[in-house]
């Protein structure tokens, strides 16, 4: 893929790992040899502890969502997972947040802005430093907002312009290199999932579409809109009525996310680029057991590959203990003509975002343990054969409940997770 001018993109600043929402990550993962695992515990509950970052130093660098409670921009030592930095924002935003070349945390806020943090290093220990705050209210009208409009995620495009996403209703903006706001609202849909960005555009899915964007004279302009398959969504316990899948970039010029059709969801491949709509479709794959299935996560995208992961049944708040099991890869033909089927696991249960560690061929799982109610694991699969390599033990019950967030992989190897009030950290021993 192209280096990214403007975003740190080098898979360990961002909650799908990259600009591209790939899940993969470059650094080598544990290898589930005498492991160790520290926590931090949010002082309330729930705070989601979505995405995950690190700066040059390997610190880790996290936001904990507090839904109603304030939102904590967290600074952590990858050793102990001790707080060295904490900086308290409003309640919502934060879920996705991005880096830049600069290293600074450029950050979603639940009071309708875009702020810049960066970490200063003072004699008693850093401290977050914010330098910029942009206000993107505007891009909602007032008699439209409620307290569901608030800026879910954003990416830096080629040209330099920070683009975000309002989760409802469904607006779509950035801000230019000086500071301009521009923004397009889209009547009657929502968007509930994150953006993707290459040198081709922003691309997203709202609960009834699948779009494209660039930077016009005038501000956002569609370049696509492909609509999908909408099910039922009540019937299927998503949280979104149309896709609950970020779209992932991979291959030669595609992308792919999945619907929301019954009885079971499609995985969705289509080229991008200069091609007429009616030869953009690659392959409609439908994945999983018939009214057991439910994708809420961005896909694996490595090459020419594809692997996705079964949500149904788990939740961010209470038991996930009804959760259906469900892995598969799917690749697609080098010649675009279709795709295939690899390998299937009806063994796991993914609580989270997997990731693909590229240094070590495995994806990883925070995983509720198959026949249990509360057991939560880290786990290993093999991006070849779809087989479990390990588990390890991490606990019983909320405390160790990813709650739907993602995981991350630093560039010391270590594994880091989401959890429903908290995160932690698991690398081998040294």
């Amino acid at each position: 893929m192209p280096s990214h001018p403007y975003q740190n993109n080098a898979g360990y600043a961002g909650a799908h790992g990259d600009s591209y929402n790939s899940g993969t990550l470059p650094a080598a993962g544990p290898l589930g040899i005498d492991m160790q695992v520290n926590a931090f515990r949010a002082e309330q509950a729930p705070a989601y502890c979505s995405t995950q970052h690190f700066d040059p130093r390997g610190r880790v660098i996290t936001v904990c969502v507090g839904m109603t409670t304030p939102t904590h921009l967290l600074l952590l030592d990858p050793e102990t997972m001790n707080v060295l930095s904490d900086y308290e924002l409003p309640p919502m935003g934060g879920f996705y947040f991005r880096m830049d070349k600069q290293n600074r945390v450029i950050i979603p806020v639940g009071d309708m802005s875009i702020q810049a943090f960066e970490v200063v290093e003072e004699s008693a220990g850093p401290v977050w430093r914010n330098v910029e705050r942009r206000d993107v209210s505007s891009a909602v009208p007032q008699e439209q907002k409620s307290p569901m409009t608030f800026p879910l995620d954003l990416v830096a495009d080629w040209q330099g312009n920070w683009w975000f996403s309002i989760l409802k209703p469904a607006a779509v903006g950035y801000i230019t290199p000086n500071g301009e706001v521009r923004s397009h609202l889209f009547e009657g849909e929502s968007i509930a999932n994150g953006l993707a960005a290459d040198p081709g555009g922003v691309h997203f899915v709202t609960n009834q579409n699948l779009y494209s964007m660039v930077a016009g004279e005038d501000g956002p302009k569609v370049t696509l809109r492909l609509p999908y398959e909408v099910g039922e969504a009540a019937s299927k316990a998503s949280f979104s009525s149309g896709s609950g899948t970020t779209p992932v970039l991979f291959g030669d010029n595609l992308i792919a996310f999945g619907d929301n059709a019954d009885p079971r969801p499609n995985v969705l491949v289509y080229r991008l680029g200069d091609v007429p709509d009616e030869e953009r479709l690659v392959c409609k794959v439908p994945v999983f057991k018939p009214g057991k299935s439910v994708l809420e996560n961005s896909f694996i995208g490595y090459d020419h590959s594809l692997v996705i992961e079964n949500n149904k049944g788990f939740k961010m708040r209470g038991s996930s203990a009804e959760a259906e099991p469900g892995f598969v890869r799917i690749d697609v033909r080098k010649d675009l003509s279709g795709c295939d089927l690899v390998w299937e696991n009806y063994s796991v249960r993914a609580g989270t975002g997997a990731k693909l560690s590229l240094g070590t061929g495995l994806i990883y799982v925070h995983e509720l343990l198959l026949g249990t109610e509360d057991e939560w694991y880290i786990t290993a699969l093999d991006f070849e054969t779809g087989e479990m390599v390990w588990r390890h033990h991490l606990g019983a019950g909320a405390d160790w409940d990813n709650a739907l967030l993602t995981i991350s992989i630093g560039p010391n190897g270590l594994l880091t997770s989401g959890m429903y009030a908290g995160i932690l950290g698991a690398k081998d021993k040294q």
